[in-house]
């Protein structure tokens, strides 16, 4: 079937990339961190009506390190968002910035845009965002935000996510919360999990007015995480504790900043026997286990952290993590949810590996449920 030659299609690429040999790092690279610092790294322009014109935000950085930096080149992700930036060396001490323009010429939705900045001096891309959410029509804040928290605070949605980041690093967000109440209400945002820090501003929060909540995931602290975590926390309005949770949702990949070319060369390198699998017709509630296979065609021990479905339909059967020794393989075991839909589809697991080369290795299952 159709479906069937685009999954094939799919792996051949898949397989090519990952044939490709790691790209050297250069000798006077350094984390972000030791060479740039941002004021913020992502812009929330919050709600926007269709009938609004383009805007724009300024990403202002400052050269902290000891040597002069450039900005080679900036890249979006959307032809509706368009970067400009400082194109002159900035000196140490000195600061640049990175304008993003956002048409809003794609109609009414959410939209989450990343901008990828490369920039001398930094041993990997910088990442920036922008979003917002774009309506046909003004809206209240009751429309807006519709999911209830505590009788009093509204928010767009249950679970905030925070996107890719690095064992041992932090990453922080933020999002519009609403008091939907008529008076004036304090609230203290609260998570057990040492990793999560929650904050609202302003507070009191104004009746019918919005605040923002802030949060950070700091994965250097607490139970340490692998691929797709989530991080809970909740709301106390007055004083009291409310039912509703809240969650934090970012995926967590190793951090090979600090590897020489020496240990890449030793280093770990996961491949599948097979990059996909075809179900090909199952019965709809049908139940079997299925294998992966994967080598390590690398020079010292791989370990899987973990393996996420991207849609839950897809359960791992094999305890993580999975340790495979360099030249071996392992079978990895897992059962596929066919209670749920009909028709052909295409799933993904994804594992969090220890490898420089490959931290992130992504199997297809398709197929088609009748």
């Amino acid at each position: 079937m159709m479906l069937k030659t685009i999954m094939t299609a799919c792996a051949m690429f898949v397989s090519l990339f990952m044939a490709l040999p790691a790209v050297a790092q250069e000798d006077d690279t350094r984390p972000e961190e030791q060479v740039v610092r941002f004021e913020e790294k992502v812009h929330d322009f919050g709600d926007l009506l269709v009938s609004d014109k383009s805007v724009s935000c300024k990403f202002v950085f400052t050269n902290i390190s000891d040597k002069p930096i450039v900005v080679h080149n900036v890249v979006s992700s959307c032809g509706c968002t368009v970067p400009e930036w400082t194109r002159e060396p900035i000196r140490p001490g000195a600061t640049g910035a990175i304008e993003v323009t956002y048409k809003n010429d794609q109609g009414a939705y959410p939209f989450n845009k990343s901008i990828t900045a490369y920039i001398s001096g930094i041993n990997r891309p910088v990442v920036l965002h922008i979003k917002g959410v774009v309506y046909n029509k003004k809206m209240t804040l009751k429309e807006i935000y519709t999911n209830m928290i505590g009788g009093v605070l509204g928010t767009r949605e249950k679970t905030f996510l925070l996107g890719n980041m690095y064992q041992g690093k932090s990453r922080s967000d933020a999002t519009s919360i609403a008091n939907l109440g008529k008076k004036p209400v304090k609230v203290e945002a609260v998570s057990d999990d040492p990793a999560l820090t929650l904050s609202v501003s302003p507070n009191p929060v104004p009746a019918g007015t919005k605040a923002t909540l802030s949060y950070t995931v700091n994965t250097a602290v607490g139970e340490k995480k692998w691929g797709k975590s989530e991080y809970t926390g909740y709301f106390i309005i007055d004083g009291k504790k409310a039912d509703e949770k809240i969650s934090v949702v970012a995926v967590i990949a190793d951090d090979f900043d600090n590897y020489t070319q020496a240990m890449r060369d030793k280093a770990p390198v996961p491949a599948f026997d097979k990059g996909y699998l075809d179900l090909g017709e199952v019965e709809k509630g049908a139940t079997a286990e299925h294998t992966i296979v994967i080598k390590n065609t690398g020079k010292s021990p791989l370990v899987i952290y973990k393996a996420d479905s991207d849609d839950g339909r897809a359960t791992i059967q094999t305890a993580a993590p999975i340790k495979i020794a360099a030249g071996k393989s392992a079978n990895v075991k897992f059962t596929y949810d066919t209670s749920t839909q009909t028709g052909e589809f295409v799933s993904i697991i994804t594992f969090t590996t220890n490898s420089p080369l490959r931290p992130r290795l992504d199997f297809f299952i398709n197929g088609a449920i009748k």
